[in-house]
């Protein structure tokens, strides 16, 4: 890792100076001035005042210590998403096949390297949630110039991030449509000191799914026995509270899956012949469904961050014409009281 963030080589190109000219206007050997281009050399008080003087800056505008981001548990190499919530820097794991680019890695003494201008990091927000809504609003908000990254995770996991200061906004599904006071209480039961504000983002249909073209001949919860393969969500999941809501103490087992869209995707492949999903993945997926609860999907995020800027950047996009007509076209949405926001006491 560099031992200085330096911008001597964009500033030189700023003003069209040329490696050579520099280093000669300054006293100092082409590969010299290569080495502290790159942060690998530092240089002496002396040569910083003349490198700042020929490019018509100050000392602290060509250099800087880098930050501190923290060290990990993970192993060397690992890809992170990186954000700064509150005080403190947020890490998180990116999986190896995830496409998602990331912020940083851990280096090899444990300590986190990044892969970006970390200035750039302190006004991203990270937004927790299983809804792929989120990854469409996050995106959204990255046009409009504000950084924002959509971590997966199911609703008590997004909860507890939250809870932990590892993300700005967690969304969660744990409340019937008619309900929204569950939301409430599962928040002034786990921060009951903090001040939060829940938004609304959309409501759904969740209910039973089943293989294309239906071969069992399942038609509802009932249905189900021991002899058939259920998909399993993480416990705290919506979904899995569902399911086993509606199974009423029946147990269940079959292939551990980590989203919505594994669960379709292990109905099709023939890995499972049930599954608790959201209406929209079962629309897009052509799966036979049977809607089982309607849900409501809110964020809930701390009142403080209310005005960080990729905060008011997200909740602008709720109520924009273009994301409400994008998320119509991805099936089964209601976004009828997206952007309404309520304190929780």
């Amino acid at each position: 890792m560099p031992s200085l963030q330096t911008r001597v080589r964009e500033l030189r190109k700023a003003r069209g100076q040329s490696l050579s000219a520099l280093a000669a206007r300054i006293g100092l050997s082409r590969q010299a001035l290569t080495a502290v281009e790159g942060g690998r050399a530092t240089p002496s008080t002396a040569v910083a005042l003349r490198l700042a003087q020929a490019l018509g800056c100050t000392v602290e505008e060509l250099f800087q210590l880098p930050a501190d981001l923290g060290s990990s548990d993970e192993r060397p190499g690992t890809r992170l998403v990186l954000g700064r919530v509150g005080l403190s820097w947020a890490p998180h794991r990116l999986s190896p096949t995830s496409p998602q680019a990331a912020d940083a890695m851990v280096g090899q003494d444990g300590r986190i390297e990044p892969l970006v201008d970390p200035a750039g990091l302190r006004d991203k927000v990270l937004i927790a949630g299983c809804a792929p809504v989120l990854g469409t609003l996050s995106a959204r908000a990255g046009r409009a110039g504000r950084s924002s990254s959509w971590l997966y995770a199911p609703s008590g996991q997004a909860l507890r991030w939250l809870a932990e200061g590892r993300v700005h906004v967690a969304g969660m599904h744990l409340a019937q449509r008619d309900r929204p006071e569950r939301h409430e209480e599962l928040l002034r039961a786990l921060l009951p000191a903090e001040d939060i504000v829940l938004v609304s983002l959309l409501s759904w249909r969740q209910g039973l799914a089943l293989a294309p073209g239906n071969p069992l001949g399942l038609h509802a919860i009932s249905d189900i026995d021991e002899g058939h393969r259920v998909a399993q969500r993480q416990a705290g999941s919506g979904a899995q509270g569902v399911l086993e809501a509606a199974l009423q103490g029946r147990s269940s087992s079959g292939p551990s899956v980590r989203s919505h869209l594994e669960a379709a995707q292990a109905l099709r492949l023939g890995a499972a012949d049930a599954a608790v999903l959201i209406e929209p993945v079962a629309e897009a997926c052509g799966l036979p469904f049977s809607p089982l609860s309607e849900e409501r999907f809110d964020l809930a995020l701390r009142r403080e961050h209310l005005e960080h800027p990729g905060i008011v950047a997200l909740l602008s996009e709720l109520s924009s014409l273009g994301f409400r007509r994008e998320v119509a076209g991805m099936g089964a949405y209601d976004l009828t009281e997206a952007g309404r926001r309520r304190a929780v006491a």
